[in-house]
């Protein structure tokens, strides 16, 4: 695999995917820019691609969506996906946590870039409950 050196003490599932440990998750976190976040509605499970940082171990984003900050304010719990991949490898990390409306604007939130230019957007820190990941080889065995 071409990232060995921050993989040392993750689980094989099989010779091709590796159980990543919390760490391992949130350097990947640390990198990541664009995640999607899952929530239930009364209606339905809901999926809605956001701008991440990860700082603290915690997931921060801002959105202008109602049904997400429905969910923030009703203590809902929030999935946080996110992954990426280089050819050789891919990851992917997902945290289970409930959100929260920071009480000022932080130096993470104005780091923060928007997919598009979309005005009123408010500022959500997720706060984990669990993180889990998984390291995929996909160079040909």
């Amino acid at each position: 695999m071409n990232e060995t050196h921050d993989v040392v003490g993750s689980t094989p599932i099989d010779e091709r995917v590796l159980v990543l440990e919390a760490d391992q998750c949130w350097t990947r976190l640390h990198r990541a820019r664009v995640a999607r976040v899952a929530f239930r509605t009364a209606e339905s499970l809901e999926i809605v691609p956001v701008n991440i940082v990860a700082e603290d171990r915690r997931i921060v984003f801002a959105t202008s969506s109602p049904a997400v900050l429905d969910a923030v304010h009703d203590r809902r719990e929030l999935v946080v996906e996110a992954d990426e991949h280089d050819g050789w490898t891919a990851w992917s990390v997902v945290v289970h946590g409930t959100g929260h409306l920071p009480d000022t604007r932080t130096v993470t939130a104005r780091r923060l870039r928007s997919m598009l230019p979309v005005p009123g957007h408010t500022v959500v820190v997720v706060e984990p409950t669990a993180v889990s990941g998984r390291l995929f080889d996909q160079a040909a065995p």
